[in-house]
């Protein structure tokens, strides 16, 4: 994958939202036999026991135990297990989405991993279901630390499992073609101005159409999107170069005093107390 492609990758899990829906561990019947067309979910299934299939994208695969699967919405799938030797699995329904785009639909990365650390995601589904079931104030934000676990393990695994190199982002629909090419814009020009009518005209459209369309899919307006990596590009630069504040701001396209006044609002410390503050760790 080319630096450009994880750019890319990167920018869309920041602005993710993620929802648990489903998690349960199950033993099935001997005739479970299911297909599902266009599933408005992404779907984990950690099997632990039994054989059968697993069919995704016409692609057939016979999971076994200690093998974690992950199944994109919107993607036509199939299941059946062997009545000899039915499957026992953990499994949780959930959307990763930016937008209206769910991430892993629009992400060509692996259908599944061999887990290495079985007991550790075991625990982490027993503690899913847990607080899947909790009336606790806490519950719903430490689910999703938990499910983000999950799938930092799925995502990291897998890069090492897998070619790298096949991955990919898939710009599966005009709209989202275009977004894919503002945003690397955006990423390669951050020493430069950039302006809405800028953008938008490299997209030919309507710069009203354009604030909407990229809302829309990246969760946040274009100017608050390029303010937000202008900030990550200096904290950065701040942490790893000796460039001065002067120049960082240069390097980040804004003029010192409105990059200072920013900076600070954003992150609640100044340019200079920051690099201070980083040294000091």
């Amino acid at each position: 994958m080319d630096e450009g492609q994880l750019q890319l990758m990167r920018s869309y899990f920041m602005n993710a939202q993620l929802q648990l829906y489903a998690v349960h561990h199950v033993k099935l019947i001997p005739e479970w036999d299911y297909h599902v067309r266009d599933p408005e979910v992404n779907r984990l299934y950690y099997f632990l026991e039994g054989t059968g299939i697993v069919r995704i994208r016409n692609r057939v695969y016979s999971p076994q135990p200690g093998q974690l699967f992950l199944l994109p919405a919107h993607v036509d799938q199939a299941f059946s297990t062997a009545e000899d030797d039915p499957f026992r699995k953990y499994y949780c329904h959930f959307t990763l989405t930016m937008g209206d785009i769910h991430l892993f639909q629009m992400f060509q990365i692996p259908h599944f991993i061999d887990v290495l650390d079985q007991s550790w995601l075991e625990e982490r589904f027993l503690k899913l279901i847990e607080l899947s079931q909790s009336s606790s104030l806490s519950a719903p934000l430490l689910i999703k630390s938990v499910l983000y676990e999950m799938l930092t393990l799925f995502l990291d695994q897998a890069q090492l499992q897998e070619n790298q190199e096949a991955w990919r982002v898939d710009a599966s629909t005009p709209a989202m073609a275009k977004i894919n090419t503002i945003v690397s814009y955006i990423e390669e020009h951050l020493s430069e101005k950039m302006s809405i009518n800028e953008l938008a005209e490299r997209l030919h459209f309507h710069p009203n159409y354009f604030i909407q369309l990229f809302k829309s899919i990246m969760g946040v307006s274009p100017i608050a999107y390029i303010t937000k990596k202008r900030m990550e590009k200096a904290q950065k630069l701040l942490t790893t170069s000796d460039l001065t504040v002067t120049e960082i701001a240069e390097q980040v396209g804004m003029d010192l005093y409105y990059f200072s006044s920013t900076f600070r609002k954003l992150i609640s410390l100044s340019p200079t107390e920051y690099r201070a503050y980083m040294k000091m760790q």
